[in-house]
């Protein structure tokens, strides 16, 4: 059972307006309060229960990653402000010899994964946010199997609410980038129904919470 979505949020939108206790306001207005919502939900899962969610997330990608006939590239991502830790996750794919890549801040509007041998090739970067060096390998997008991503929020559409940057959208919406598997991870308490959507928000293909996977509902 997925939660509801903001109040008359319809599902799909692509105006530059939705509609909030009816009256127009924009989409981005909208977010703006949608990411302090679920900020303050995810800051208020208990430690305990997040190692335990953690953990399970982390099987049930192990699981996935084990199952699926990867080629190329695990796009994964650094923890950072309450977000899923996958840095076991990381560890684990390193150690079975598995291509590992996270991604590095470019420049103001671009994001590149980057090779990384361990974890330990991780620096601080962009917004404080670990990082590949400057040395590390660019990952074309083409060699880019799957990517796991971050966000605030997700609805069961694949709509993802994230930071307000656009980089995940404007790397996933390279052409070289059509064949990537998008996988939306996140705790079961960042889980709605809908979600508010510009055009150039891209969409999942599942959702990987402690539960498992789930497809997403296009």
């Amino acid at each position: 059972m997925w939660p509801p979505g903001p109040p008359c949020s319809r599902r799909g939108c692509f105006n530059s307006s939705d509609c909030t206790r009816g009256r127009q306001i924009p989409i981005e207005t909208d977010k703006q309060a949608l990411r302090q919502q679920y900020r303050v939900k995810r800051a208020a899962i208990l430690p305990d229960a997040r190692r335990r969610q953690e953990e399970a997330i982390c099987a049930h990608a192990q699981a996935l990653l084990r199952a699926l006939p990867i080629n190329g590239f695990v796009g994964l991502y650094a923890a950072v402000h309450g977000e899923v830790d996958l840095a076991p996750l990381a560890e684990a794919l390193l150690r079975g010899g598995a291509s590992v890549a996270f991604p590095r801040v470019e420049g103001p509007a671009q994001m590149e994964f980057c090779a990384v041998q361990s974890l330990a090739d991780l620096h601080s970067g962009a917004y404080g946010i670990p990082a590949p060096g400057p040395r590390a390998r660019v990952v074309p997008p083409g060699e880019v199997a799957v990517v796991l991503v971050p966000g605030l929020a997700f609805a069961e559409d694949g709509t993802r609410l994230g930071y307000g940057g656009g980089f995940y959208d404007r790397y996933l919406k390279r052409p070289e980038a059509s064949s990537v598997r998008r996988i939306g991870v996140c705790f079961v308490e960042q889980l709605v129904a809908v979600l508010p959507r510009h055009p150039h928000d891209v969409r999942m293909h599942e959702l990987l919470t402690e539960r498992g996977l789930a497809p997403c509902r296009w």
